[in-house]
């Protein structure tokens, strides 16, 4: 057997004698980290390595002392607010023991190089009143310092419709910023940032917003609408301006269809279209035959829009986004533009001369005296300008019914041409005379009679598209 030198004793020996003082040592530091954090280890960023539960615990107490949360706010803005003042501490609940329970004391040689990092999920306890109060007090959270957000809106720039941009202001929304703040006390944060915690108030439309979009096209296609009236007296253009101004316009600028409204601002443009318009039972222009410049008002001649009609068709145009000439839509149009709507061909009555005159291409072609209702307000002739209702011949009038049923009068005619109700031209071959004065007190119940032989030329004349003038020269009296 070979024996070991002395040199190699001595060797063999010192190793043994590392080896149990590297065992001692190791055998020692796992008893200490038994009851103590291995080295590395970090609760909430504290370093709590080699200390003992109630050593972290104590440590971290103190650290709560000192507490201090910084709120930035827009504006590169901020405010702190001091844990002291809300009374900021931690209570041990066993959180920190059990943490010390989960390590493994004979890996201590391996947190020499590597941490350990705990987070404390409760054990912060603090004055929520105080904690409000003091939120409530912040500079930014008072009423005049604060800023409502804006929504997007749609606003008239440059000839359209386009999307203003909302603003998001300096509102602070209190219930997300308490639950914010009690978060970063909690995980003991010391900054926050209250735009990145949702903390403001955000506006409720952003420019992104897809009914907005939608609303915007709309508008600009209604404001591409273009109505071209064609009026007896030239064109009226209704287009996208005055369009624009039946929308509704909040007091921020923000436009909208508001379609009641639209629907009322449509009526009331037709109402004052007619009132433009026009002319029937409206005082005329005339110039007598006797050279008299006077008015005629009444009658059932002239221009006259079918409101009713015409708001149809304005809200079918504004609807299908159209841009179309028409004329209005009436219910009754005169025939002609010129001679203020009477043209050159056109009869005459004038009462006050008790003549008539029957005009063709502005020469008169036939007259004749006549006979109009007497005086009395319930058989005068009525003045204005009229449209021939139809002719007839051999023609039997009669009176209203009297007492005993029976009409008031009968008379036959050769040549009947209403043009007001039962007012009309026609032979009166009871009559020996006619003209002067004989209408006042012997006039008929308000038809013109005429000779025979010229109530048969007018007769053969006359048509729809000759406007009967029923005029007198200075107004008229009754006798009862």
């Amino acid at each position: 057997m070979k024996k070991w030198s002395k040199k190699k004793k001595g060797v063999a020996i010192a190793a043994g004698v590392v080896l149990l003082g590297l065992a001692g040592t190791y055998g020692y530091q796992v008893s200490v980290y038994q009851n103590h954090f291995l080295p590395g280890t970090r609760i909430n960023e504290l370093d709590c390595g080699k200390m003992t539960a109630k050593e972290a615990e104590d440590a971290y107490r103190k650290e709560t002392e000192t507490y201090q949360l910084t709120l930035t706010f827009r504006g590169d803005e901020s405010e702190t607010i001091a844990g002291k003042d809300f009374d900021y501490t931690y209570q041990d609940d066993g959180e920190i023991e059990s943490f010390l329970k989960k390590q493994n004391p004979f890996l201590w040689m391996k947190y020499w190089l590597e941490q350990s990092e705990y987070e404390l999920k409760s054990g912060i306890v603090y004055d929520e009143d105080k904690l409000e109060k003091k939120l409530n007090n912040l500079s930014h959270l008072s009423e005049e310092s604060q800023e409502a957000p804006v929504d997007a809106k749609i606003v008239y720039k440059e000839d359209q419709f386009v999307v203003k941009e909302e603003k998001q202001g300096t509102t602070i929304d209190t219930d997300a910023l308490g639950k914010a703040v009690e978060q970063a006390l909690k995980e003991g944060e010391e900054t926050l940032d209250v735009e990145q915690a949702d903390g403001y108030v955000k506006p409720a439309v952003t420019k992104d917003s897809e009914l907005l979009a939608k609303q915007k096209k709309q508008l600009n296609e209604l404001a591409n609408v273009q109505v071209t009236y064609e009026l007896p007296e030239g064109e009226k253009v209704l287009n996208g301006n005055t369009v624009k101004k039946w929308l509704n316009l909040d007091e921020d600028g923000n436009y909208s269809l508001e379609q009641d409204k639209m629907n009322a601002k449509i009526k009331k443009y037709v109402k004052k279209l007619a009132e433009e318009v026009d002319t029937l039972g409206k005082e005329r222009p005339f110039h007598t035959t006797s050279g008299l410049d006077v008015t005629v008002s009444g009658g059932n001649y002239g221009w006259k829009i079918d409101q009713k009609a015409e708001i149809k068709a304005l809200k079918k145009n504004i609807k299908n986004r159209q841009q179309v000439t028409r004329k209005p839509e009436y219910s009754q149009e005169e025939l002609y533009t010129d001679n203020h709507g009477l043209g050159d061909t056109y009869i005459e009555v004038n009462l006050t001369e008790q003549h008539l005159y029957y005009y063709q291409k502005g020469e008169v072609v036939l007259d004749t005296p006549l006979v109009s209702g007497r005086m009395t307000r319930d058989r005068f002739t009525p003045p204005g300008v009229y449209f021939l209702t139809y002719k007839q011949k051999d023609r039997i009038l009669r009176g209203r019914p009297n007492a005993s049923g029976q009409p008031s009068y009968q008379s036959h005619v050769n040549y009947w041409m209403p043009f007001n109700g039962g007012i009309g031209l026609h032979d009166a071959s009871w009559r020996s005379s006619f003209g002067g004065t004989i209408y006042i007190y012997s006039g008929s119940h308000g038809c013109i009679n005429l000779p025979g032989k010229k109530a048969a030329k007018i007769y053969e004349m006359i048509d729809k598209e000759t406007p009967i003038v029923c005029v007198y020269n200075d107004g008229y009296k009754l006798h009862g």
